[in-house]
């Protein structure tokens, strides 16, 4: 049987100097911007994604934009695909894939029209900076023409979470987009833009029979009830969230510890070194 294992990346795989839980120091950088180191691994976890790159199986999952995601360093020639943008982007040795963007393209059109959503986020951008004396207004950003984000400033993530939130995501849930809160930043995807069907039309085309999956956050819910073994770390939006399913692992570690142990789960599923699948 062969499985593409299939994992988000941002404190899922790779870590900022915020979210790796130990001195960086010892770490492994594997992303480099405006001359600064701003992600790592420990170096267990370089080698073993350097045997998980080795296998061919493995596949990038990630919300980031395609630019983004092409600051990733790792231990040998990227992955021949790879899916950003929350699914929205299928790159096939580095460029996007036309076919699967009309695809996208139309499985959103049922969907609130982007500039509305970006409106909306404008808005609670501007009652934010109001809320937190002193503070810059919060960069809103769209990706691709598919969703939209806020960059938080310091200080202005306690306000929005509570009545604020909830309010904000019955409001873009009518809309047909979902809520994801991850550090500083405040997603809001179209429940139709999913992981898992991006990965799914990898899979098809491999020819592959399934995929194991790892993820941490609201956006990567779906990638991990499709992985036939699945994993999520000890930290992140899933364990704040109360997310729980019997078949998605909680890893005891946190912080970069986890994802070395994630990166050792996803190459002993696809070298046929792990447990059976779940399914």
């Amino acid at each position: 049987m062969r499985l593409l294992a299939a994992s988000d990346l941002d404190q899922t795989l790779v870590f900022s100097a915020r979210s790796a839980a130990r001195d960086v120091a010892g770490l492994v950088a594997v992303e480099e911007y405006e001359g600064r180191s701003i992600s790592w691994v420990t170096p267990r976890a370089w080698d073993l994604l350097g045997d998980l790159l080795a296998t061919g199986d493995f596949l990038p999952v990630t919300t980031r934009t395609p630019a983004q995601y092409a600051r990733i360093r790792w231990p040998g020639a990227p992955p021949r695909e790879a899916v950003c943008a929350n699914g929205g982007v299928l790159l096939v040795d580095g460029v996007p894939d036309a076919a699967w963007a009309q695809q996208v393209r139309t499985t959103l059109a049922a969907a609130q029209a982007l500039p509305a959503v970006h409106e909306l986020l404008a808005g609670l951008a501007a009652e934010l900076r109001a809320l937190v004396p002193g503070s810059a207004e919060p960069a809103v950003r769209s990706v691709e023409d598919l969703f939209a984000y806020v960059v938080l400033r310091d200080g202005q993530r306690p306000p929005l979470e509570g009545a604020r939130l909830g309010g904000l995501a019955a409001r873009l849930d009518a809309w047909g987009y979902g809520v994801s809160l991850q550090g500083r930043k405040l997603y809001a995807v179209p429940r139709a833009l999913t992981k898992s069907a991006a990965v799914a039309e990898v899979v098809r085309r491999r020819g592959a029979d399934g995929v194991v999956s790892a993820g941490d956050s609201l956006l990567d819910a779906d990638l991990l009830l499709a992985g036939r073994q699945a994993w999520r770390p000890g930290h992140g939006e899933l364990l704040r969230s109360g997310f729980d399913h019997p078949g998605v692992e909680l890893v005891d570690a946190v912080g970069a510890a986890a994802g070395e142990e994630i990166a050792a789960r996803l190459l002993a599923a696809v070298t046929g070194g792990g447990e059976s699948p779940r399914r």
